[in-house]
């Protein structure tokens, strides 16, 4: 295999000119860790931290693979999301050619978190706006309060709270959907049947990277978290 050819050469080299193992293990955290780095930036369009972890690495590619890579990025683009901020965790990476920095990624898990107005933008949609009864929409306006609490999102307009709609997301592979699961009107429960379909909208991300699939969604205090995963995918440091 190349990595474990790769590793072999630079410890005999090492020993051969006398340099510490130390500084052969210096030059390949950074060569991988450029090149995961570089292929995540060209997907998320910022600039991405990447740990190699803890153990040696020139150990690792000896064994043929690196696991427990993670990657942490602010303002992450993926597909059809608005900016979040990204982990992911990188697990049976290898490089298949070395000179062009490519790989293989074995299985990779990505959490995704938006913040309210990343939400507020996801809502805005013709295709979610426009399912809420006519009265609600005009009272929560173009541009509603987004309040994100433990299991739901919470529309409210922009003061007061004349109008309340409360949603709960669902995963499904390719994006995100919106359930409605109570609507209020100066603080009276109005029927949940007022909205045409149970699922107010669906949010298509368009193509995630490395072929993830949504594999769950959850509301926290203050943010929407988005989970991805993907297996068998390949990377390339020139995206």
């Amino acid at each position: 295999m190349l990595l474990i050819g790769l590793a072999r050469r630079l410890l005999v080299l090492a020993a051969i000119l006398a340099i510490p193992v130390g500084a052969g293990e210096f030059a390949v955290r950074k060569l991988v860790g450029d090149a995961v780095a570089g292929a995540v930036r060209a997907r998320i369009g910022v600039t991405a931290h990447v740990s190699l972890g803890s153990e040696p690495v020139l150990l690792e590619l000896a064994k043929g693979r690196l696991n427990g890579v993670t990657v942490h990025a602010s303002g992450a683009r993926i597909a059809g999301l608005p900016p979040a901020a990204l982990t992911a965790t990188l697990d049976d990476v290898h490089l298949t050619h070395l000179t062009s920095l490519q790989g293989a990624i074995g299985s990779l898990t990505v959490d995704a978190r938006v913040g309210p107005a990343g939400v507020g933008e996801l809502l805005a949609s013709p295709s979610c706006a426009n399912a809420l009864p006519a009265e609600v929409r005009g009272a929560l306006t173009a541009t509603p309060r987004v309040l994100l609490l433990g299991g739901r999102i919470d529309l409210l307009p922009p003061a007061g709270r004349s109008a309340e709609v409360r949603l709960r997301p669902l995963a499904r592979r390719s994006g995100l959907a919106f359930t409605v699961i109570g609507i209020e009107r100066a603080g009276v429960p109005a029927p949940v049947s007022a909205v045409s379909a149970s699922v107010l909208c669906v949010r298509t991300l368009g193509s995630l990277p490395y072929g993830a699939t949504v594999t769950s969604v959850a509301i926290t205090p203050g943010a929407l978290d988005v989970r991805l995963h993907a297996s068998g995918a390949s990377f390339s440091a020139l995206g």
